[in-house]
């Protein structure tokens, strides 16, 4: 079996990095977020309430 990582997961990693960079998602929920992504179940809801979760945070 093979340690190389799947694309899908390396544009993931980079999407959710950038975003945490921004303050947009929560770092702690990175590798949840990443799997999702590279998965495609992120549907446009979970998008809202992570966005909706990391703002509250950051204002708290």
């Amino acid at each position: 079996m093979s340690d190389e990582v799947l694309p899908s997961s390396k544009l993931a990693a980079l999407t959710v990095d950038r975003l945490i960079h921004s303050g947009l998602l929560r770092p702690d929920k990175r590798d949840a977020l990443i799997a999702k992504i590279a998965a495609g179940t992120m549907q446009g809801v979970d998008w809202k309430l992570e966005i909706d979760l990391a703002s509250a945070k950051a204002t708290s």
